[in-house]
């Protein structure tokens, strides 16, 4: 009686670590945001395959418990695979009215039909590209024949008339927490960090512009020293979070979380985190940061077009349409995005409107 006893005992314990350990697999592989979790997913799921089969192998025959455990694995082989391709690959936003958009005052009623344009075109190719977070400033000056009928030269646009007349971010800032994009959302603008040197921004009093360390941008430190060890992580996501003891947080000081795409470089095929070494890919391990106005500010006061790169990919445009007087700004917290057709497209709006 007493063997029978333990020996249930037993195989209840055996089931309920199989289905825990199970249960682990399908999370891990859900999971966008730690390398290789498709196959940790799966070998996790393997094993609570074969810890399944060992607590029903004495009430199997062996044919049995080995045909058991091979279409085991090929099911756990199958469901890793497909919930990890279903998680990582999920539009963001299914509709362009799904996407959430801050903006920083009132419309002006000169542009309103330019601002309700821009707003269609960046929440079109949010949805088309799949991003997170897209954040635009629009900032109008004088055309190039009135600076150049007052003598003046056409980097003069912020300082003779020169103004911010559209500031918008949607999206979100972080995906996990669904922290929305502001327009004081502060994003890392890659290779752009050479238009805001000191020489630029010092006479500007420029305040959302400038470098931190690259791992103040890095919430886990992903593929780091600084990253948490691996099994602290996992308790930390799937026992703590959820009872509530260790929510996720967006990165402080309003900055944006960054991403690249899982797959080439399509961010429809998903996403993961940014390393460190991709965010610090200009001044050793500083990060440069902006915002869209602050941005267009420089190109006010200085003219010219630049796009920035993060991890081999676009992530900021700056363009100066000089004959409309017209700055535009885009910027975007995953790399590979198309933000200078999406700059394009904004910046001849505007100018459409200012003709």
């Amino acid at each position: 009686m007493t063997s029978t006893v333990t020996n249930n005992v037993k195989e209840a314990a055996l089931i309920a670590l199989a289905l825990a350990i199970g249960a682990m697999g399908i999370y891990v592989a859900d999971a966008d945001d730690a390398p290789g979790a498709a196959v940790i997913g799966l070998l996790l799921m393997i094993g609570a395959v074969v810890v399944g089969v060992q607590a029903a192998r004495n009430r199997l025959p062996a044919w049995a418990a080995h045909t058991a455990l091979a279409v085991g694995v090929l099911i756990a082989a199958f469901a890793a695979v497909l919930t990890h391709a279903v998680a990582v690959t999920v539009p963001l936003f299914a509709q362009p009215q799904e996407v959430p958009s801050v903006i920083d005052s009132a419309p002006s009623p000169q542009y309103a039909a330019a601002i309700e344009r821009a707003r269609e075109l960046v929440r079109s190719a949010i949805l088309e590209q799949n991003l997170p977070g897209v954040s635009v400033a629009v900032g109008a000056g004088l055309p190039s024949g009135a600076l150049a009928g007052a003598g003046l030269p056409s980097g003069a646009l912020a300082k003779e008339g020169g103004t911010i007349v559209r500031a918008e971010g949607f999206g979100w800032r972080d995906v996990e927490t669904r922290t929305p994009v502001t327009p004081n959302t502060r994003f890392n603008i890659g290779t752009a960090a050479s238009a805001v040197t000191a020489a630029a921004v010092a006479p500007l009093g420029l305040t959302n512009t400038g470098a931190d360390s690259a791992a103040e941008w890095s919430p886990e430190h992903i593929g780091e020293p600084e990253e948490d060890f691996p099994l602290f992580t996992i308790i930390r996501h799937v026992i703590f979070r959820p009872i509530g003891l260790a929510p996720a947080q967006p990165l402080p000081g309003d900055r944006a979380t960054f991403y690249v795409p899982r797959s080439d470089d399509n961010p429809l095929r998903g996403r993961r985190l940014m390393y460190m070494r991709d965010l610090a890919c200009c001044a050793g391990s500083m990060a440069s940061y902006s915002t869209p106005s602050d941005l267009v500010r420089v190109g006010l006061a200085n003219g010219g077009s630049i796009n920035g790169e993060l991890a081999g990919g676009m992530v900021v445009s700056l363009m100066t349409l000089r004959d409309g007087g017209i700055v535009v700004a885009v910027l975007s917290n995953i790399a590979h995005a198309n933000t200078s057709a999406l700059g394009l497209k904004i910046g001849d709006a505007f100018a459409k409107q200012a003709r």
